[in-house]
């Protein structure tokens, strides 16, 4: 029979079975799921509004004003991506940097039956270069109606809101206060891709554009439905 003397039942034992319970108590324990939740990023499709709390349209930047390198959003990640041309070859625009910031608009969807690619709404916003990923708050002021290797692929236009920058409110002040704005647009976008790749057929309004916008977003939450 083994003896424990009674220093060691009166100070040692007890921190023992203290030790013992800190040990196995957790692996006993369920594990709580939400604790080990990991944050993952923002679905720029999906989970970021059309509207602003100040009901302005949003924009979601993939491509800065003033580079050459072709962003756009996978759909199905609702990240941004490097378009490849091929194996490890990634699209750059062989022709002048981009002239104005250009992305999308979130929540919109317009299939080619209506009018457009399959993809978000494309989107211009006039002024100086933001980060890509940025989003902002924009003024529609009017829209691109052109033909992308014989396919209609138009294009809204906007400014950024709150810029000090080119702050008009419709295609009319565009061309009254920044004479040959839009002859830029369509002389970049008609070369970007190469002779006859793309032909820009006319521009319109603000409410051309608004109308565009109402049924590209109408279009994504059929879809989602």
């Amino acid at each position: 029979m083994v003896r424990i003397s009674p220093i060691l039942k009166a100070f040692v034992l007890p921190k023992v079975c203290i030790l013992f319970a800190v040990l196995l108590i957790p692996s006993c324990t369920p594990v709580n799921k939400e604790n080990n939740h990991v944050d993952r990023p923002v679905h720029l499709l999906d989970e970021v509004d059309l509207f602003s709390p100040d009901s302005l349209v949003q924009v979601v930047v993939e491509i800065p004003s003033g580079t050459h390198e072709k962003w756009e959003v996978n759909k199905k990640s609702g990240q941004l991506e490097w378009q490849k041309i091929s194996g490890d070859s990634m699209r750059v625009v062989d022709y002048l940097a981009y002239p104005a910031n250009y992305g999308f608009i979130p929540q919109t969807y317009l299939p080619k039956e209506a009018g457009g690619d399959g993809d978000p709404v494309d989107i211009f916003v006039l002024g100086p270069y933001v980060p890509r990923e940025s989003v902002l708050q924009v003024r529609l002021v009017g829209m691109i109606h052109m033909v992308d290797t014989g396919e209609e692929d138009s294009k809204l236009l906007a400014v950024r809101y709150g810029s000090s920058v080119m702050d008009v409110g419709s295609l009319m002040e565009l061309e009254e206060n920044y004479a040959g704005a839009l002859d830029i647009l369509r002389t970049w976008l008609q070369n970007y891709k190469g002779p006859g790749q793309v032909e820009v057929l006319s521009f319109g309004d603000q409410q051309e554009a608004w109308n565009y916008l109402v049924e590209a977003h109408k279009a994504y939450k059929n879809q989602k439905q």
